[in-house]
This record gives structure tokens, sequence and C-alpha cells, in this order.
């Protein structure tokens, strides 16, 4: 019974974090806001109703927190075994060129077989990729941090190459052919641009949240993530378990890519991400690295991109602003001491006045 009630007490401190990081991440920005002549209230008044103002602008943000769900979910998968795969951009880059020429492979192919089939070569490919960091780590030592940023520069590199050589369809433009209609996942409603990748990235939380707290895989990753050494003494293969773990944090990235690529722009452009590996880390961030929160974390912060694009228009304030409340997101919560210390406060002074007030 002490153990669940210490299980409880810690989750229940990591998301207080979470959200007094968020908050302070606001405030901070706010004063980005003043000291550039803008009234931060208004600003946040006008991303929210941007945001959730309307039906309309729900089903914007859920468009655009689509590819910051998968993305945050993968960065998520390996922060369970303790592994930091800063490898997620360029993931997304294999995931979604393989999708725009398998896309393109076999035009007479059923719907129902084709979507599937792009998804998991997509996935595949891009766990191959991720899998590489995974295995120079456990086989010779490598920093995995070091190699996925390195592997993010390969990829994009080499998809840019091809995509302004062999691939490319048009003159014009650094882009790919269109890929088959029988490989469009299409939009969940008449009119909007939110797709099923949406449902696809629900399902991915689900299964990856059900994964880890009730198989044996997903607990020999937690178990690797909290003690290495122990894992290993208690018979645990941990190398198999890190190159599994970047392999399925990878394809979960490819995922991303391939969902942009058969639900958005239905080929691949070149630099057609915004950032979505690295957002994705603010996003797990602010989920405190559970897979079922990514789901929360991911709305919100696709709620704060589709209520500033609503801003830009109406009050021409530059998107760099949401870059830097993702930044201090981040910022904050790799401060957990500073965290601690103010929800500490906080909860102190509601403590004083209930006595007070008995």
């Amino acid at each position: 019974m002490s153990k669940i009630l210490s299980a409880a007490k810690n989750r229940y401190k990591k998301a207080a974090e979470a959200v007094a990081a968020l908050f302070l991440a606001l405030a901070v920005g706010g004063i980005f806001f003043m000291v550039s002549g803008y009234n931060p209230f208004q600003v946040y008044w006008l991303i929210l109703k941007g945001a959730f103002g309307s039906g309309k602008s729900f089903l914007t943000t859920l468009h655009y927190a689509t590819p910051l769900i998968l993305s945050g979910l993968a960065f998520t998968v390996t922060k369970q075994a303790n592994i930091m795969n800063l490898g997620g951009e360029g993931q997304i880059y294999v995931g979604a060129m393989t999708a725009a020429v398998v896309g393109t492979f076999f035009p007479q192919l059923p719907k129902v077989l084709y979507v599937p089939l792009v998804l998991l070569t997509a996935f595949a490919a891009s766990g191959l990729y991720g899998g590489i960091a995974g295995f120079l780590d456990v086989k010779f030592g490598s920093n995995i941090v070091i190699v996925t940023i390195m592997l993010n520069y390969i990829a994009q590199n080499f998809c840019g190459y091809l995509v302004a050589f062999p691939l490319r369809a048009d003159e014009s433009a650094l882009q790919t052919e269109m890929i088959s209609s029988n490989a469009v996942i299409g939009r969940i409603f008449s009119g909007h641009q939110l797709s099923g990748v949406f449902i696809l990235a629900v399902l991915a939380v689900a299964v990856i949240a059900f994964i880890m707290k009730y198989t044996k895989f997903g607990f020999h990753m937690r178990t690797v993530g909290f003690n290495r050494m122990a894992a290993e003494t208690a018979g645990i293969n941990y190398k198999r378990i890190t190159i599994v773990t970047m392999f399925l944090s990878a394809g979960i990235a490819g995922l991303c890519g391939a969902g942009q690529i058969m639900g958005v722009h239905y080929r691949f452009i070149d630099n057609f991400s915004s950032g979505y590996g690295f957002e994705g880390i603010a996003v797990a961030a602010l989920a405190a690295n559970n897979p079922a929160a990514v789901l929360i974390s991911g709305i919100l912060f696709g709620g704060i991109k589709a209520g500033a694009m609503s801003v830009n228009r109406i009050a021409n304030i530059p998107m760099d602003y949401i870059v830097i409340i993702q930044a201090l997101v981040i910022v904050f919560i790799a401060a957990p001491r500073l965290i601690s210390q103010m929800v500490e406060a906080v909860s102190g002074i509601f403590k004083k006045r209930r006595r007070a007030a008995s």
C-alpha cells in the first residue's frame, strides 16, 4: 500500500512540476511580449480564442497537434529506458521520404492494403535508421546523444539530395511526385485539413501506454531506465532493450513523417518539417515523459501553435515568440529543483490558509 501511495505521490509531483513549468514559461514569455510592445494578456487571450474558440479552431488545433503527438511520443519512448533520442528530426525525414517513394510504387493496390503498407515501410525504415544509434551505443560505447544529432544531418541532407536530383518531379520546386490516391489518408471532416493521421496518433499513444504498463518489454525498459546495472544483474539484456527501444522510438518518428506526406502534403517537399522532432521534446517534457499524457500535451502545444497562427494574422506577432515559449518549457522542466521549490511554496501558502480558516 505504501508503494502505491508513493508512486501516486511521485506522479502527482511530476504533473504539478510540469504544470508549474508551463505557467512559468507563459509568465516569462509574457515579459518578452511586454518588452516588445505587446499586451501579453491580450496575446494569450487571442491565442486561446484562436485555438479553442470554435469547433473549426479546435479542429485546427488537432491538425497542428498530430505531428507533435507522434514526435513527442517517440521521444517519450526512449526516456522510459533513460535514453536521449535527439534524432527525431532525421527519423521523421526518413519516414517521410520512404512514404513518398513507396506511395508511388503500387498505384493499383487497394487502399485498404496500400495505406498500411506505406505506414509499415516508413516505420521500419525509420526504425532501422534509429537502431543504428542504439547499435553503436551498445557495441562500441558511442555517445547516443551525439550520434542521433549527427544522424539528423545525414538524413536531412540525403533526403535533400534525393528530392533535388533523382526524385525531383517539378523544375520549379524541390518536391517529388504526388503519391497514389490509394496511399492517401483522407480527411476526417470535409472542408477541413484534419486528416485520419490524428486517429493514428491517438492509437499509437494507446498502444505505447499499454506496452509500457502491461507488458514484460515495457517493464524491462523501465527497469533499464531506472538502473542499468541492476537490470543487468537481474538478467535483463540491456543491450537488446536499448536497440529495440531506439527502433521503436525512431519508427514512431517515421510515422510522424509519413503522416505529413500521406495526410497533408501528398508528396515529399524539401524542408517540409518545421522542426517537429525538436518540438516533440517540449511535448514530452510537459507530459513528464508519460506516454498517455503526451496526447494532452500535444494538443496543448498544437493549440498554442494554432492560436499563434491566428494571432499572427490579426496582430502580426512573429511566430518566433511561440518557439521561445516552447524552449522555456524545456528549460524550466530541466530545472526540477526550481520547480519543486515553487510547487512547495504554493502548497505552503494554501496549507497556511487552511490552518488559519480552521
